[in-house]
């Protein structure tokens, strides 16, 4: 038997992964945003913020509410700090001394301190609960998604929509909101306390401050189109990465390690230069903001010698008008940072708006009431005619009239392309036909919710499906209530219970991802093992024992003739050897359908496709 898996530092309980619990409370995502999407054809960044926001309104509210009183506070602070100065020089201002003033001064900031300490923690807490929640519905619409939707794209690039862009929303949510509100405050509060100071230079410094603003906004709007090209160019990127390292077999076999490094060196030239007008952006506002705080000083004061040249303005009101400018400037730097991210966060919106946007061409009637709750005595195929959405001009199933009934095995056969594959994914309803009907029962499949119906259908492809997780994660899948020893007795059934032994960690050892160290044996072992657990009504393999050896084969047939007892089955065949007592064979060719119909002892002796297969396979 294949032993070639050995897993030596992989045990369960260093990754953590949780296990589902078949009692708990499914996930009902908020579908307030997904409305609005479908509504306005759009997903702006503040309406995530607003419908999101509100929905954690208790942490919402808070974050409003101390970003709001701790612009007070700033703006009060560096009007304190003028009258201390002020007070230095006086005996006294509005009757306190300078060290009543520093007293006041000390307890704002302490506020502020508490009012800040607030605001970051709860902005942080709302944006990781926004971006969670912004996920969910992009991972929703995805497995919403029928099989055709993902014909065309790359998972690298769907990735860096999912995780990546509704990353950047979250990141930038925890500050914008803070910033949103706060800098107009802190601005039009801070020109307040310049005009109590000296109303002839709070108009010079406001018209200064303003002007500047207008700039600094129009130089941060030319950031969104420049982001939005770098989301698209990254997103191509990470596609094309992700693809290569799915692919690590081929590159090792190949021995084109090389290649892909300079390839995908070269992949990440065009996302450099996207970045370039970015960074030149970046820089120019920088400069303009420190400019801007020596500059504006320096204009008052030389105004201040100019037109106020006294010993009171020069010793008393200059230094703290001077102090004052602190609050009217710092929210420059703030408006700097406010549009580059919004432009950010705009440009990740529209990415997982294209994600959420699309509607599944299957609907697979999650809400309906109409469940599958009877055994599967009947599968009638009607008239069903079949071209794959993907490539709608080309023909797979020209005409199709069959019916299966229960407790008997039936076999589709053929050359590729022929269309055998093609009949399980009706059967599994990953497509509908274009035309003509699958009934169930006399049931339309389309009618009924897919979930319940599904529960009844066991599925053995030739590329077998393995998830990231241990031995009982990938068994367990889909029958998530079975015990540990029911796990153990379908492993038996499957010939994989000694191999699995054999690992440092038995059952709770890892696999790895797509279960790259598994061999193919291994691999449709584990996934039989699943069935036999699951032990459905209607039962699809395809080539289901294609990677075992002979004597393995056997046994495992064996196993799965029992399952098929008293069970519709439906085998995809491409050795003729594994389907020799099933109680019917549909010889299918390109174009055609159906050509010969038999059981296998008929069609051997009879001239056609079934017997050209059968010598071309012995030849």
């Amino acid at each position: 038997m294949d032993q070639s898996f050995s897993a030596t530092n992989m045990p369960i309980s260093d990754v953590n992964i949780p296990n589902p619990k078949p009692d708990s409370k499914e996930y009902i995502p908020d579908d307030k945003i997904y409305k609005l999407v479908k509504e306005k054809n759009k997903l702006r960044f503040s309406w995530i913020v607003l419908i999101y926001g509100w929905k954690y309104k208790a942490l919402f509210l808070s974050v409003v509410f101390v970003v709001t009183f701790s612009a007070f506070l700033v703006s009060l602070n560096t009007l304190f700090l003028s009258y201390v100065l002020q007070a230095t020089r006086q005996e006294k201002v509005y009757g306190l001394a300078w060290y009543g003033w520093m007293a006041i001064t000390v307890s704002d900031l302490v506020l502020l301190y508490i009012c800040t300490y607030i605001r970051n923690s709860c902005s942080i807490m709302l944006a990781v609960k926004i971006e969670v929640e912004l996920r969910n519905l992009t991972i929703k619409r995805l497995l919403e998604q029928d099989i055709s939707y993902y014909s065309d794209k790359k998972i690298g690039k769907l990735m860096t929509k999912l995780v990546g862009d509704t990353n950047v929303i979250g990141n930038e949510i925890s500050g914008m909101i803070a910033w949103v509100i706060q800098a107009p405050l802190v601005i039009a509060m801070g020109t307040s306390t310049l005009f109590i100071l000296h109303w002839q230079l709070a108009l010079i410094a406001s018209l200064c401050v303003y002007s500047l603003a207008i700039l600094v906004i129009l130089f941060s709007l030319q950031y969104q189109k420049k982001v939005k090209i770098v989301r698209e160019v990254i997103s191509d990127v990470n596609g094309d990465v992700i693809d290569r390292i799915g692919a690590i077999k081929l590159v090792k076999a190949t021995g084109t390690r090389k290649y892909e490094e300079s390839r995908l060196n070269g992949l990440h030239e065009p996302y450099i230069k996207a970045f370039k007008p970015i960074s030149r952006i970046d820089g120019t506002l920088l400069a303009i903001l420190i400019a801007s705080d020596v500059l504006i000083n320096l204009i008052m004061i030389t105004v201040a010698i100019l037109f106020f040249n006294n010993s009171e303005m020069m010793n008393v009101t200059l230094p703290a008008f001077i102090s004052a400018m602190i609050g009217l400037t710092r929210p420059l730097w703030q408006i700097a940072a406010i549009i580059p991210g919004l432009s950010r966060a705009s440009a990740s919106s529209r990415q997982i708006y294209e994600v959420i946007e699309k509607e599944p061409i299957l609907d697979d009637k999650d809400k309906s009431v109409i469940l599958f709750d009877e055994n599967i005595s009947k599968i009638e195929f009607r008239q069903v005619k079949f071209n794959y959405p993907e490539k709608p001009e080309v023909n797979i199933v020209p005409k199709l009239n069959i019916t299966l009934e229960k407790g008997k095995s039936y076999a589709f056969v053929g050359e590729t392309g022929s269309g055998k594959s093609t009949i399980s994914k009706l059967l599994l309803r990953f497509y509908d036909p274009t035309e003509g009907c699958l009934l169930i029962n006399d049931k339309n499949i389309k009618d009924f919710n897919l979930k319940s119906y599904l529960s009844h259908v066991g599925y053995v492809e030739q590329e077998p499906s393995i998830i990231f997780g241990d031995v009982y994660d990938n068994v367990r899948y889909g029958h998530f209530q079975a015990t540990e020893e029911e796990v153990h007795e379908a492993c038996k059934k499957a010939q994989i219970d000694q191999i699995i032994n054999s690992w440092p960690y038995g059952y709770q050892t890892i696999l790895g991802e797509r279960g790259l160290l598994l061999s193919g044996g291994q691999k449709q072992r584990l996934v039989i093992a699943r069935i036999l657990l699951r032990n459905p009504e209607l039962l699809i393999l395809d080539e289901a024992t294609s990677a075992l050896d002979n004597i393995v084969e056997k046994e495992i047939q064996s196993q799965l003739n029992e399952l098929m007892k008293e069970k519709t089955s439906v085998i995809i065949a491409h050795r003729l050897s594994t389907i020799k007592d099933v109680d019917q064979i549909f010889v299918l060719v390109s174009g055609k359908g159906i050509v010969q119909q038999g059981t296998y002892k008929e069609l051997i002796k009879m001239p056609g496709k079934f017997k050209d297969l059968h010598d071309a396979g012995n030849s």
